[in-house]
């Protein structure tokens, strides 16, 4: 089974993502699904590169609030990483891939709710970011370098990934959006079988 490497996280960062063209409905949402997914789990894993790339060294030289940005930050990247090969692992390599239609499409719309419960989350990653920012204004609040580094880093994390889920979620909606005419008519085939006993 093919696993993530290193080139992947190059290659499909710039693939170009047909969003406008129908083909034939069931493959080019599967193309289209794919495409999606990779675009997904490079965005997310550079963005875990950059701050493994940028925060190991200052983690390493600075000290008070860049020690605690810094420090916060590749605690998000190590749980993003994480996500980036479950998202490509489980949800692409072992439901989408190895699935039916039916199966494909219920992995898609599984994928659709995922992100829309994600920006939730990052909704509340930034109200809890401004949250110990404001604890770092607190008068005699004692270490205000470590409140205000870490919420800086939630809040900067938190903007950043619900940008991302936002724009994935709408890619996924619009995908789906596009081959709802074929699901359709296999709805009104099935339906006209059933009345005819088929």
């Amino acid at each position: 089974m093919p696993t993530l490497t290193w080139r992947f996280f190059f290659s499909a960062l710039f693939q170009p993502l047909p969003l406008q063209d129908i083909v034939d409905e069931l493959r080019d949402f599967d193309a289209r699904f794919v495409l999606i997914i990779h675009k997904h789990a490079a965005v997310l894993g550079w963005w875990c590169i950059l701050h493994f790339l940028a925060g190991t060294p200052v983690l390493l030289w600075a000290s008070g609030f860049w020690q605690y940005f810094m420090l916060m930050g590749l605690s998000w990247a190590g749980i993003n990483f994480a996500i980036v090969w479950k998202l490509y692992e489980h949800t692409y390599m072992r439901r989408f891939v190895r699935g039916d239609i039916l199966k494909r499409f219920e992995v898609q719309r599984h994928v659709e709710k995922m992100m829309l419960f994600n920006v939730g989350l990052d909704a509340a990653y930034c109200f809890a970011g401004l949250y110990l920012l404001t604890l770092a204004r607190v008068p005699d609040m004692a270490r205000p370098e470590l409140w205000s580094g870490f919420g800086w880093a939630v809040l900067v994390q938190g903007v950043f990934l619900l940008v991302q889920d936002n724009v994935f979620h709408w890619m996924h909606w619009r995908n789906f959006r596009q081959c709802r005419p074929f699901l359709e008519r296999m709805m009104q085939t099935e339906s006209l079988l059933d009345r005819h006993g088929l």
